[in-house]
């Protein structure tokens, strides 16, 4: 049992094990942060550039629940960086689309091998069906907490239905 005691009472089973998942990813994420000097927000919008090989800054202000200006501002540090680069858009010679450099991409596919490289370590000992079940229990969580499937890292809708 996951030990807590006063107004909270105790967590145990899936939701026990669900905090101490969801605790190691924080953990993780700050050594990801204290390495590569970014920021939280930096290392969010390299990954969702990432999943989008290009992608509008509207796009990205309302994905990561950001202003206009926020996003401008962390574009303008990671072009600094040399970690995206703005390029016009492709069918709107007024507009600017944001897209990984080589070393934006070096760093995000270090970032995303070591993720994928922990969850098939682990994943690997999993029947088939296991595997499906996990799999359709985590998007069933992230869609009870409100959070929309789209486009990129984990598909469409269609192809992950809650």
């Amino acid at each position: 049992m996951f030990g807590q005691t006063g107004a909270l009472g105790s967590v145990d089973g899936v939701p026990a094990s669900a905090l101490v998942f969801l605790r190691a990813l924080d953990q993780h994420r700050h050594k990801l942060l204290t390495d590569s000097g970014l920021t939280l927000s930096e290392l969010r919008f390299l990954a969702r550039v990432a999943e989008q090989h290009q992608t509008a800054p509207t796009v990205l202000a309302s994905s990561l629940n950001l202003t206009t200006g926020a996003v401008t501002a962390i574009s303008d540090r990671l072009v600094e960086r040399d970690l995206i680069r703005r390029v016009t858009h492709p069918s709107d010679r007024r507009a600017v689309v944001l897209e990984l450099t080589r070393s934006g991409e070096l760093l995000m596919a270090e970032i995303y091998d070591d993720f994928r490289g922990r969850v098939a370590a682990v994943a690997g000992q999993l029947t088939r069906d296991d595997a499906d079940m996990l799999t359709g229990m985590l998007y069933k969580l992230a869609g009870s907490f409100g959070y929309e499937l789209e486009d990129g890292l984990a598909g469409s809708q269609t192809a992950h239905p809650l």
